[in-house]
């Protein structure tokens, strides 16, 4: 990880955003090593979110995962998440860090350990130019983590990108073969949401695949993106994406860390908020 935080540091990022599986199976030393690398961006913003891997024990090969429950009461949030619209503000939320599954801080506690290390689960970033939302998937996404999200996006500043990243993938990615838990649950009706909140870029990771797609429900545009591996397996070497948005466009790469060799993964322009 150490020449992927090399290679990052050189693009002068203005935010850095990781989107989980930064531990075989969430091992103290692991998260702590991460940590300390993480830090070495300095005063670079880092909106850093846990995979699957990193709160639950889980094995096999990298993006394996356990199914998600079934049951959820996401129907019960998308009913209501017209609602959000009228501005109803949660005592005490400027925009901070939040956790909205109301995790205990417990350092005993995966969630806690988690926390202590990198912030969050969920976190937030507002910046004149990009506003990042960020929320955990596992083991499932909450209701509760969207509705704070929306009411998060909803205040983003006029022009700023709006980004939602989470672990857990939002759609299919080419060259995986879909295994169950890959998916948040119920992700298309996510990705409705995230287009009605005019969501510039969804990030995800978890499938090990860095890829884009760009979607449109007829009246904007949302493009996803899928992260690739940190380590080199053999197959493929490890990667990170690059994102520039500026002058009214967006654009995605795929770099390696062992070459340096970008690869165009997505470009094209953003949709007037």
């Amino acid at each position: 990880m150490h020449s992927l935080v090399d290679s990052a540091i050189a693009r002068l990022p203005d935010i850095v955003v990781v989107t989980g599986d930064l531990s075989a199976d969430g091992r103290p030393g692991e998260l702590d090593a991460v940590a300390r690398e993480l830090t070495r961006f300095g005063a670079v913003p880092r909106v850093v979110i846990p995979g699957n891997r990193d709160l639950e024990p889980s094995v096999g090969p990298p993006g394996e995962a356990r199914p998600l429950p079934v049951d959820s009461d996401l129907d019960y949030f998308v009913a209501l998440e017209p609602a959000l619209t009228l501005g109803f503000d949660e005592p005490g939320d400027d925009g901070a860090a939040t956790d909205p599954g109301g995790l205990a801080a417990d350092a005993a506690d995966p969630e806690g350990a988690w926390r202590a290390r990198f912030g969050g689960p969920a976190v937030v970033h507002k910046g004149a130019g990009v506003h990042v939302v960020g929320v955990s998937s596992t083991p499932r996404l909450r209701s509760e983590a969207l509705e704070v999200a929306a009411r998060q996006m909803r205040r983003s500043a006029p022009g700023a990108l709006r980004v939602f990243a989470l672990h857990h993938g939002l759609l299919p990615v080419p060259g995986r073969k879909l295994r169950d838990g890959d998916l948040s649950h119920r992700s298309g009706d996510v990705l409705a949401l995230l287009a009605d909140l005019h969501v510039d870029l969804a990030l995800h990771g978890h499938i090990h695949r860095a890829n884009a797609w760009q979607l449109s429900d007829g009246r904007g545009s949302l493009v996803v993106a899928s992260a690739g591996a940190l380590v080199n397996d053999g197959r493929r070497d490890a990667s990170y994406l690059e994102i520039l948005a500026e002058h009214g466009r967006l654009a995605i790469w795929r770099r390696s860390v062992s070459t340096g060799r970008p690869t165009l993964l997505y470009e094209g322009a953003r949709a007037a908020r």
